[in-house]
């Protein structure tokens, strides 16, 4: 049997077809329903609804044309009949799960003076559209009487396998003239194009509705951030110095291995939280001013797993960057490192860049056990620990931009006195970089 999708694919060469979205689809819709409403058009349509819900949304829409159309056939899947009982002069046909029809979105007016055909048939793609509006259709819109005729013939067959006998009847009308049909035509364009417009303006403030609602969660996890950070203040200065340092460095050093720019601003952030499980380590161990025993190293090194915990199981991206970076910034190339021993590349990429960071600023800042290094035996330092603690290529590209990194940390040391507080954190989370690389 012959399908209106077989006719919206042989007409191809004399109909221009279209990919439509389905917000413009219910532009073309009503501007051919309002057509009929506005000029009173006793004619038959045939509708079709991919579902019956969406026929329920026009459902006063429709209420309104059943009193005014000699005939509506319906089609939908799963057609709640005791709802639609009371219209008068409206078939309701349900369709069968494989009828080609449960795809397709079609209108059609039958009427001699101004027939209209609008056929179209769903797309789907690979990756479905994430919003319904957003669903795409294959199809045309054509006013042609040949067209009317061989779409009322495959309608008479579509009718016919649902037990519904049909004639094809041209509904005579009156004749109008020229200067009517054309205000016809002009009302249908305008109608159109306005409820297109329409549904443009709902998109575009719904769209700026999910933006600023973006912006806000994003507000609130920056927020959250800052507070576990100062929470990390209160046990240890020079651990919240040491994650502001750390910031600034891992974010220089990732922009150089990772192309996307959204993952870059995670680690701004992201990297604030690495050391954040040290929350959970006893002041006699955290503050220790002497070297540590082997059982107090073994309670340090779960800083990582109470760091890990902390952050567990967030929706959000940058949490999830944290949680990585608090398991895994201990773990070496040569897989001697802990909680888990990783090696290699089974490493987060993220982790192999905090790591050396974090190894950098550990050596090159006065702690309450140690002094400062000389930056030149930093480096050397890292420089022996190639592809032992560290990926070799990752440092690499550190030591090759060792001055922009010496001049954040001077930047940093000089203008907040070694002491992170709300002004610090701010910089970081509204100018990143750019303000300690170019301060």
């Amino acid at each position: 049997m012959l399908e209106l999708s077989d006719i919206i694919r042989t007409k191809a060469s004399s109909i221009e077809q279209k990919i439509y979205a389905k917000s413009s689809l219910i532009g073309i819709s009503h501007g051919l329903e309002d057509m009929i409403v506005e000029f009173q058009l006793r004619s038959e349509i045939f509708v079709t609804f991919q579902k019956f819900e969406f026929f329920m949304v026009e459902f006063e829409r429709y209420k309104i044309l059943d009193d005014l159309c000699k005939k509506v056939y319906v089609f939908a899947k799963n057609i709640d009949f005791d709802i639609v009982k009371h219209f008068k002069n409206t078939v309701f046909i349900e369709l069968d799960e494989d009828d080609s029809m449960v795809h397709e979105w079609n209108i059609i007016i039958n009427h001699l003076e101004h027939p209209a055909v609008f056929l179209s048939h769903e797309i789907f793609y690979s990756s479905p559209a994430k919003e319904d509006q957003f669903r795409k259709f294959n199809g045309f819109l054509s006013f042609s009487e040949d067209i009317l005729t061989e779409t009322l013939i495959v309608m008479k067959d579509k009718l016919s396998k649902y037990g519904i006998t049909y004639n094809i009847l041209n509904i005579n009308h009156e004749k109008h003239d020229e200067d009517i049909m054309t205000r016809k035509m002009s009302f249908f364009i305008n109608r159109t194009l306005s409820e297109i417009e329409d549904k443009s303006s709902q998109l575009i403030t719904k769209n700026n509705l999910l933006e600023n609602a973006l912006n806000e969660n994003e507000e609130l996890t920056n927020e959250i951030i800052k507070r576990l950070c100062y929470a990390a203040e209160y046990r240890d200065d020079d651990s919240a110095v040491h994650m502001a340092r750390m910031s600034i460095y891992t974010s220089i050093l990732y922009e150089m291995v990772e192309i996307s720019p959204k993952k870059v601003k995670l680690m701004n952030y992201a990297a604030l939280m690495h050391d954040i499980g040290k929350i959970g380590i006893p002041d006699s161990i955290l503050l220790k001013p002497g070297k540590l025993t082997s059982e107090e190293f073994e309670i340090m090194k779960t800083h990582t797993t109470i760091g890990a915990s902390i952050l567990l199981n967030s929706k959000r991206d940058v949490i999830k960057m944290g949680y990585e970076l608090a398991l895994s910034h201990h773990e070496k190339w040569d897989g001697s490192g802990y909680p888990f021993g990783l090696k290699g590349r089974d490493i987060p990429l993220t982790a192999r860049v905090v790591a050396i960071a974090d190894v950098f600023d550990a050596l090159s800042t006065a702690r309450v056990y140690k002094k400062a290094f000389p930056i030149e035996t930093c480096i050397e330092i890292l420089k022996l620990q190639r592809n032992k603690h560290f990926d070799g290529e990752i440092l690499d590209l550190f030591l090759d931009n060792i001055d922009k990194i010496l001049r954040c940390k001077n930047t940093i040391d000089s203008k907040f006195n070694n002491s992170v507080n709300e002004d610090v954190f701010t910089v970081l989370f509204n100018n990143p970089m750019g303000y300690f690389i170019e301060g």
